[in-house]
């Protein structure tokens, strides 16, 4: 192994200087490096799509939501809090209260209205659960502060203020249909107090979303009743699943409703692995040819190297040896290609980390595109480079295997008189 080295390390330099072979040897080596780092800067972006997404999803919305099938269904004393509580995997509890009606405000002689979801919530209980009033502007501190009875504070989703223009210090009225007494609802008109803005990185949650306080909440819409539903924290998110599988084997099914984060979102992560998936067996056709990059610079160069073959052989070099010298020369051109490559990778990701691509966030449910690089990641596709570069080597290893010392000696146009 020492001998194949030193002479592939002397092939390659004397590539470099020859021009022929030195600007095949780069061909095939710029080949591998494009391949590896077009297959890391995608799926760098994948991979940070999904971790940005899941990050939002679990810090700004319980992990778990149980809720009550009548509307107020959870009293102060209900047993479901001592059940829930005394789940294994889960670390803290939110009541909350949700109301569907419409936003509007007034501007002059236009009238503007969105239909929203006023969520009540507990802001001690719901900082426990969720870092949704972390990501306030200005910073929370409490729904009493500007608000007055007649008009409480409010907080809403950056998205939905820009929609109806509005700015801290304004008042909205909240729109909506209540039962009443008979078979007749009772229309309420609540004006609320804008206190600032939202923004959780999620485009519908910004959009559609406001939040009051859980008793301003009850007063409102829930007079004679209590919580709608309980949002819980679970220790580790990936325990969301079994945590509700176990509430539903303790609740009864008919009073209550359990659903984690994976129930309610599951079609965008599938959607996800979906992606991925595609991804990969297109982006592999790059390394693939990069692969056949590497066949042909390798064919060439022992082709060109007939004669040095032939010397090889014919002092006594065994077959097993000349094999090395070429397997060595094209495994080296590969490492060359995945080192340049990753390092190109490596760096347009950094780049695009402090440079975040602008996405729609009506269509990619959220408002950029993060990159994430993993250290797997980065091993696997430099793993697989390198494994398709040493099976491009086969052909023309067996190549340089065939040749004759005599014919290798004689060149390509036969004994010469």
């Amino acid at each position: 192994m020492g001998l194949a080295f030193d002479l592939a390390l002397r092939h390659l330099a004397t590539s470099r200087r020859g021009g022929f072979l030195g600007r095949v040897s780069l061909l095939a080596t710029a080949g591998v490096a494009v391949g590896v780092a077009t297959l890391l800067t995608v799926f760098a972006f994948v991979q940070g799509f999904e971790a940005e997404v899941l990050s939002l999803l679990t810090d700004m919305n319980p992990g778990v939501f149980v809720s009550a099938a009548a509307r107020g269904g959870i009293g102060p004393d209900d047993p479901v809090l001592d059940t829930v509580a005394a789940t294994a995997g889960v670390s803290a509890v939110s009541p909350f209260i949700q109301q569907k009606g419409v936003l509007s405000t007034r501007s002059g002689r236009s009238l503007k209205l969105r239909g929203v979801i006023l969520r009540g919530l507990d802001p001690e209980r719901e900082r426990g659960v969720t870092r949704l009033l972390d990501s306030c502007d200005p910073p929370f501190a409490g729904f009493d502060l500007l608000g007055s009875p007649e008009a409480p504070g409010l907080l809403m989703g950056r998205e939905l203020a820009r929609e109806l223009g509005v700015l801290p210090g304004e008042v909205v009225t909240f729109t909506t249909l209540l039962d009443g007494d008979g078979d007749a609802d009772r229309a309420l008109h609540q004006p609320f107090t804008v206190l600032g803005f939202v923004s959780t990185g999620l485009y519908e949650f910004d959009r559609r979303f406001a939040y009051l306080d859980l008793a301003v909440a009850q007063r409102c819409f829930r007079p004679e009743g209590g919580a709608d539903g309980l949002g819980l924290r679970v220790n580790r998110v990936d325990d969301a699943d079994r945590v509700a599988l176990a509430l539903r084997g303790e609740l009864e099914y008919s009073r209550y409703r359990v659903a984690s984060w994976q129930d309610l979102n599951g079609e965008i992560f599938r959607w996800i692995r979906t992606m991925r998936s595609v991804l990969f067996v297109a982006l592999s056709l790059i390394i693939l040819v990069a692969g056949f990059n590497i066949a042909g610079a390798m064919t060439i160069i022992v082709t060109e190297r007939t004669r040095e073959i032939g010397l090889l052989l014919s002092l006594g070099a065994e077959r097993s040896s000349v094999l090395g010298v070429f397997l060595t020369e094209g495994w080296m051109i590969g490492a060359a290609g995945v080192l340049a490559g990753g390092l190109l990778g490596t760096g347009l990701i950094l780049w695009f980390r402090s440079h975040p691509l602008p996405l729609p966030g009506e269509v990619y449910f959220i408002d950029h595109l993060p990159a994430q690089l993993s250290p797997a990641l980065v091993l696997s596709i430099a793993g697989a480079a390198v494994g398709v570069a040493l099976f491009a080597l086969v052909l023309p290893g067996l190549e340089a295997l065939r040749r004759r010392p005599l014919e290798s000696l004689q060149g390509e146009g036969g004994i010469r008189a």
